[in-house]
């Protein structure tokens, strides 16, 4: 009679750990692309959807683009206006979930630092360069919208309060809105 040997729990134990590590590395691999996607459409939405040299206009008065919004009766505006408003926040809402991915330990005014460095940045090279209207209230605007999305990161995080499970949801959402970025990047032909 031949005697199978039974495999150990330390063997089941070793193979189940390179299944996780493999699954880890495979949801960190699709968070950080669909993050690089999300990334070079924000970069071509901000800085490259204009030629250089055709806009160049700079408020730097808090909420005066915003109360011209408000104020204006011009059914185009209104549209123009919510577009902007809404935009502006809903553009920086994955980038608040993504940075905190990135620094789950970080506190929230670092990571808030983080995208509020980012909106500014985009505000003065689009000065600088003439590629758009270089204001404040986009700034703040992007910032409600890191907010939100730093705020959402923080609630999905104490929902599932182990790391392995926040990046598996990170993974699984970032999947999802892969081809909303795809469709964007490639797809969508942005006229400014």
């Amino acid at each position: 009679m031949d005697v199978q040997p039974q495999p150990s729990a330390a063997t089941d134990d070793v193979a189940s750990g390179r299944f996780t590590t493999k699954r880890a590395k495979a949801e960190t691999v699709a968070i950080f692309v669909v993050f690089a996607l999300y990334a070079a459409f924000l970069l071509r939405l901000l800085l490259l959807s204009r030629a250089p040299g055709s806009e160049r206009s700079v408020n730097l008065i808090p909420f005066a683009s915003i109360a011209e919004y408000v104020s204006s009766h011009s059914s185009g505006t209104g549209r123009i206006a919510f577009a902007n408003v809404v935009g502006n926040i809903l553009i920086f809402i994955p980038l608040g979930f993504y940075v905190s991915w990135l620094r789950p330990r970080a506190p929230a005014w670092l990571t808030m630092l983080t995208v509020a460095s980012v909106s500014v940045a985009v505000e003065i090279i689009q000065g600088v360069f003439a590629v758009g209207a270089s204001d404040i209230d986009d700034v703040i605007l992007n910032c409600v919208g890191g907010i939100i999305g730093i705020l959402t990161f923080r609630l999905l995080s104490a929902i599932l309060r182990e790391q392995s499970q926040v990046r598996t949801a990170m993974a699984a959402l970032s999947l999802l809105s892969l081809p909303v970025w795809c469709y964007f990047l490639f797809v969508v032909r942005l006229h400014m």
